[in-house]
């Protein structure tokens, strides 16, 4: 046994040097995540109301024959920049027509999207940059990987909204909160580049470094309880 007695020490001591680390990082970023309410991380009382009522032109909406094509399997009436706009569902993606006249908006130019950003921001600030950026980056949400629209906002709020060009939505809100929230949690579940997944073999080799540590560390209280040297 008194190999045994030698070695659980000494493994305790190294898991602790391999294992602290990402242990603190756990604690560290778990502790961060309640700080903040999920809603505000995401920037949600930096839109503007998404549940505003559809307003229809004077003379009424376009015929949505104009818009029926055989590719087209599903039509939507919705709110856009104070009006209406269909929006059509295709095997090649989305797209978005005026209400009133049946024109067709999508891809969104410059002057929509800008449109679509101030009419969309309800922080303390003033847009500042419209780029369109293509590809757009991981923090764009589902945009990315594909062109969409870069609105950056500054002043007591700063934020930045991913605009889709096809369907004229705010994909996603980006603060310094959200990314600093994405970072950690990156760190938290151990994977750096998608911060997706939490089955990578990081996670389970820093777990299962971490289970021996803890029975490690057990081993030797258990061990000191019996000899009597728990206080010493």
């Amino acid at each position: 046994m008194r190999p045994i007695h030698r070695l659980i020490p000494r493994l305790h001591n190294i898991l602790g040097l391999v294992v602290g680390g990402q242990v603190l990082l756990w604690i560290v970023s778990g502790f961060f995540f309640t700080l903040f309410p999920i809603e505000q991380v995401r920037g949600e009382h930096l839109r503007a109301d998404q549940n505003a009522a559809i307003t229809l032109p004077e003379g009424g909406a376009a015929p949505l024959e104009r818009l029926i094509e055989p590719s087209v399997t599903a039509v939507r009436l919705k709110p856009f920049v104070g009006g209406a706009a269909y929006e059509t569902d295709t095997a090649g993606g989305k797209a978005l027509f005026d209400a009133a006249t049946g024109a067709r908006l999508s891809p969104l130019d410059e002057s929509l999207a800008r449109k679509v950003a101030t009419a969309g921001w309800a922080g303390r600030g003033e847009l500042t940059a419209l780029i369109l950026t293509d590809p757009a980056p991981r923090e764009a949400g589902r945009g990315h990987g594909r062109a969409m629209w870069q609105a950056s906002f500054a002043g007591e709020d700063t934020a930045t909204f991913w605009i889709d060009p096809q369907t004229g939505e705010i994909a996603a809100v980006r603060t310094g909160l959200w990314r600093a929230f994405d970072l950690l949690w990156g760190l938290h579940i151990m994977d750096w580049t998608s911060r997706e997944t939490f089955t990578t073999w990081w996670m389970k080799l820093a777990a299962f470094l971490s289970l021996m540590l803890t029975l490690a560390g057990i081993w030797l209280v258990v061990g000191r309880l019996f000899r009597g040297t728990i206080l010493r």
